[in-house]
């Protein structure tokens, strides 16, 4: 058992780092490979003593495209052409769904964070007895009629992504709070249940006692 344990320790430990590495290590390469295919398109041909340099270059290439895209984002006419390209290619049938998936993720990863979760919770899901964990979005009030009051809009979340995970209407008595902190709960949903928290900040709410079913 201790084996194994100080085995799993070993992985979660080591495997952000690698994965982190072998991204940086892609960056890298990429970014050499693209300026080095554009200036073969120049017919311009670079010294072997430079080629470590180009990634560098790559990069740096990258960044004032950002940065100068995000500039143009901010003044009208930018957002104006922005907007004209945005719709011609939500014209084309494949290219619009691969766009609209890719914007998503690009808001829901850089983007300002428009829904901010309250809480982490619990909720008796996907059957009675067992329980999932959830980030609490808002109460549904009469929003969504005909449903009525006394709903909240939870997310429960998957591992090792929760943002793919799905929204649920709960009735507000059901949703059991944690006194943790969403930041915790993330790393427990992104660890895939391997780093609990420590401690909880506050006297935990208790799980609701079953009704002994009558004799």
């Amino acid at each position: 058992m201790r084996l194994r344990q100080r085995l799993l320790t070993g992985l979660v430990t080591l495997l952000p780092l690698l994965v982190t590495l072998y991204f940086l290590g892609w960056v890298y390469t990429y970014s050499g490979s693209y300026i080095q295919g554009f200036l073969r398109l120049l017919n311009l041909e670079v010294p072997p003593t430079y080629l470590p340099l180009l990634p560098f270059a790559g990069l740096l290439s990258a960044a004032v495209l950002i940065y100068l895209v995000g500039a143009l984002a901010e003044n009208y006419l930018g957002r104006r052409l922005i907007l004209s390209l945005e719709r011609s290619l939500l014209l084309l049938p494949i290219v619009r769904d691969i766009y609209k998936a890719v914007q998503q993720i690009a808001h829901t990863l850089f983007g300002q964070k428009e829904v901010k979760f309250s809480r982490a919770a619990v909720i008796e899901y996907p059957r009675r007895g067992l329980y999932t964990l959830c980030f609490v979005v808002q109460p549904v009030g009469h929003r969504l009629p005909p449903l009525p009051e006394g709903y909240t809009a939870v997310l429960v979340p998957t591992s090792p992504v929760p943002a793919s995970g799905m929204v649920i209407l709960v009735p507000s008595e059901e949703v059991i709070p944690l006194e943790i902190s969403v930041e915790d709960a993330l790393k427990y949903v992104v660890s895939a249940g391997f780093l609990l928290p420590e401690k909880p900040q506050g006297p935990l709410t208790s799980l609701p006692q079953k009704a002994e079913r009558p004799s």
